[in-house]
């Protein structure tokens, strides 16, 4: 595991919560991410949007558009993946 990762596995783990990742094409797995409803996506009219950032390293395939995501009981999908090179990525997310 790179320092990265372990640095991203760390925030996850203080800061996180259970997260239900569902792929398009394959099984659902649970993972922890760090859910932020405070960003500009959020003030759209047309949906309720939010950021999702995971450890790249927990996914045997990379996150991709159209997969959802379930968090407290809300249901959103994945609308984009901004992967950063510390092998993290900021899920973006319209509630389904």
């Amino acid at each position: 595991m790179s320092s990265f990762s372990a640095l991203n596995s760390a925030c996850l783990k203080t800061f996180g919560s259970p997260v239900t990742y569902q792929p398009a094409a394959a099984a659902p797995l649970a993972v922890n991410g760090i859910l932020q409803k405070d960003s500009d996506e959020e003030r759209h009219q047309d949906g309720v949007y939010a950021r999702l950032f995971i450890n790249l390293a927990d996914f045997a395939a990379p996150p991709e558009q159209g997969d959802e995501v379930t968090v407290d009981g809300k249901t959103y999908k994945v609308f984009e993946v901004l992967s950063d090179p510390t092998r993290g990525a900021w899920l973006a997310l319209r509630e389904a």
